[in-house]
């Protein structure tokens, strides 16, 4: 079995555990059945676009401007934000799923089809991979970018769906307008890196797409935290509330801490004062 297989897999798995933890956990109301239907529905939609739109809009653009217009290389930046945005929508057809998608839970219902569009993607691309020779010998511990990178997008595609579902009974067209956007700005500085913008050379453009991305991944995380919790970052699921051992109150974590296990090292915000911290037993 060729290594990009063994690491589709082991991605698999982790974004399977890891988020379908999420979703099961979530105190969401919303159908469960119908969650696990929205990621199984969603598990071949971004193949399905690739092949029956991308494909076919490739090959007529290409045909009317040529590839090596930058009219066409241009154009070719909004194939995945207009053709996968959509395609994420088409679990909406399902009545059931529809009417089961509330302000309160699209959240949940965001992770779900984030993740099986993801897990599809995820599999697309290692299938592609694998009928290139030079990649299809290398071992799955030579594939670490790719099982980063894959867990990443499940977080991207969420985040994305998640804009998109955030307005889907008043002005959908604004949230999937919205959703376009932050998907384009996703991959653009892959194109400036092909394009050698600025002549940097790939290394330069390489740490570029890279921080670019980090950044982006955070900003998809707080913007998926706040729709879920109403915070911009979860940092009590993380290390739950804490207690403050010198004026007896609870409070959240702050971001800014030195943690050793159990405890940590932080200011409380009521008597102002930094000490070690621990889980409140009462929350």
């Amino acid at each position: 079995m060729p290594g990009i297989y063994i690491a589709a897999i082991l991605t698999s798995l982790i974004a399977s555990a890891g988020f379908g933890a999420l979703i099961y956990k979530l105190p969401k109301p919303a159908n469960g059945w119908l969650l696990l239907a929205a990621v199984l529905i969603c598990l071949p939609l971004q193949p399905l676009a690739f092949y029956l739109v991308r494909l076919p809009l490739d090959h007529w653009l290409a045909g009317w401007l040529t590839r090596k217009s930058m009219a066409y290389q241009w154009l070719a930046t909004l194939y995945a934000p207009l053709t996968e945005e959509p395609a994420k929508l088409l679990v909406l057809l399902i009545p059931a799923v529809f009417r089961d998608i509330r302000p309160e839970n699209f959240s949940r219902y965001a992770l779900a089809i984030g993740l099986g569009f993801a897990l599809g993607e995820m599999w697309f691309i290692a299938e592609r991979v694998s009928t290139q020779p030079a990649l299809a010998k290398l071992p799955f511990y030579q594939f670490g970018g790719y099982i980063n990178e894959r867990l990443m997008t499940c977080v991207f595609h969420s985040a994305f769906v998640a804009i998109t579902l955030s307005r889907l009974r008043r002005r959908l067209w604004l949230g999937l307008g919205g959703a376009m956007v932050a998907h384009w700005a996703a991959n653009f500085p892959i194109s400036l890196m092909a394009w050698n913008v600025g002549g940097l050379g790939r290394s330069a453009w390489e740490v570029i797409v890279v921080l670019w991305l980090v950044a982006l991944f955070v900003g998809a995380l707080a913007l998926l935290t706040r729709y879920t919790t109403g915070r911009k970052f979860p940092w009590h699921l993380l290390y739950g509330i804490r207690h403050c051992p010198e004026c007896g109150t609870d409070f959240e974590p702050s971001p800014m801490a030195v943690n050793m296990g159990s405890k940590r090292y932080e200011k409380c915000p009521h008597c102002r004062k930094w000490l070690w911290t621990e889980r409140s037993s009462t929350k």
